[in-house]
């Protein structure tokens, strides 16, 4: 059976909260098969459709254990899933500008498992061995990689890398699929709140403090 665009991204965006650009990528980039254009617009098979949604999230225990370094396959970089494997690393190696405290963490454990993403799909990985300025060096990855095989993720909206277990200055979002996303809702927006004061009292008194003698 074949079901629309507009179809296809409302299923993708009620199930993983993608926007509607984010799934049209997803779509474009082939997880859900091939799409048949019919006149001006295009179809996909629902069975394909119904595969990708069917794919369960990476376990807790290998992003745990493997801790790897997540990177989003942004609109500006056109990876091709149909291309082999060094075709793809070549694309998503390059133009990353990470910070020095990131470059000390991989450098003290590579090889570090790379898992790339689209949408909330791990579309590929490899073993980050390195960093060549703005570059990522990469090698085929080891067997933990069959762990993240035709799996999704459950990474939030937001910067286009990440190290899965790292310590981070702000909390994680809230996670949907969780039993807690009320209370994980509630005390995100407890933490803005607070934040959102404290900066503002930080800058009232670098305003308003009187010059020191």
């Amino acid at each position: 059976m074949w079901i629309s665009t507009q179809d296809a991204v409302a299923r993708l965006a009620r199930v993983h909260l993608l926007g509607e650009n984010q799934a049209k990528r997803v779509l474009r980039a082939g997880l859900a098969g091939p799409r048949h254009r019919v006149g001006s617009a295009h179809f996909y098979d629902e069975e394909g459709l119904d595969e990708l949604l069917a794919r369960p999230r990476c376990p807790d225990e290998s992003l745990d254990r493997w801790q790897p370094f997540i990177v989003r396959v942004g609109r500006q970089r056109p990876v091709d899933l149909s291309g082999t494997w060094v075709e793809q690393a070549a694309v998503i190696a390059s133009g990353w500008r990470l910070p020095l405290l990131t470059a000390f963490q991989i450098d003290a454990r590579k090889p570090m498992p790379l898992v790339a993403t689209l949408g909330a799909w791990a579309v590929f990985t490899a073993d980050l061995v390195g960093l060549d300025g703005a570059d990522l060096r990469l090698e085929p990855p080891g067997e933990w990689s069959s762990e993240f095989d035709r799996t999704w993720l459950p990474i939030e909206n937001g910067p286009t890398w990440t190290i899965w277990g790292a310590p981070v200055t702000t909390p994680p979002r809230a996670d949907p699929l969780s039993v807690y996303y009320p209370e994980q809702v509630e005390a995100e927006r407890e933490h803005r709140t607070l934040y959102s004061t404290a900066r503002h009292r930080a800058l009232a008194r670098t305003l308003f403090s009187p010059p020191l003698e």
